[in-house]
């Protein structure tokens, strides 16, 4: 989105890359400039997030803080401050061996998967979130169910070997499932999954 600011023959407009707010833990591309004033006499400075030039009107934008930034450009004689909300990156959805909701699934593929997996769907930027560890319960057909606690993202011994057991009618539940997203100062809870094996 840009944003202009017009004294007299001159204007600054600042253009977000990406988006119109920034995140924290990802690099937040800017393009920045002022109508007759060259690139390499405009600057900008930013309160609540840090700003590095990379030449010819681009910048990146990083940031640390939820809360609110303001970017200050000027140049030419023209100057102009732009808020811009900042927000951690969103939530990354569960999924089984990166590509499964909860669903029933035959047992062969079941067995199949290694671990649990995440994804940021509809995030425009280069972000990787990494599964901390979650909760796993087996459920085998009338039977009581087990549980047992997995760190990381691939199966335990023991979680592994609950799977390695399915067979049709068994219910398995991924619960309490925790990531860490870049600039993340601890994990998040991103839900859980439940499979029906058939």
């Amino acid at each position: 989105k840009d944003f202009k600011y017009e004294v007299g023959q001159r204007s600054v407009a600042v253009s977000l890359d990406k988006m119109n707010v920034f995140y924290i833990g990802v690099e937040n591309p800017i393009s920045v400039s002022a109508a007759g004033v060259s690139s390499n006499e405009v600057k900008v400075s930013a309160s609540g997030v840090s700003v590095s030039s990379q030449g010819g009107g681009h910048y990146i934008v990083t940031a640390t803080t939820p809360g609110e930034a303001t970017l200050t450009v000027s140049g030419g004689g023209a100057s102009q401050s732009f808020k811009y909300r900042v927000k951690r990156i969103p939530d990354p959805v569960p999924l089984l061996g990166a590509k499964h909701r909860s669903k029933s699934m035959g047992n062969g593929e079941f067995k199949a998967q290694g671990g649990i997996a995440s994804v940021l769907e509809n995030f425009d930027f280069d972000a990787k979130c990494d599964i901390v560890g979650f909760e796993t319960t087996y459920l085998p057909k009338r039977q009581d169910p087990i549980t047992a606690q997995n760190a990381g993202a691939r199966w335990n011994s023991t979680v592994q070997d609950y799977i390695n057991k399915a067979k049709p009618g068994d219910s398995y539940f991924f619960d309490d499932i925790k990531c860490k997203c870049p600039g993340d100062p601890a994990a998040r809870n991103i839900g859980g999954l439940a499979f029906k094996i058939r």
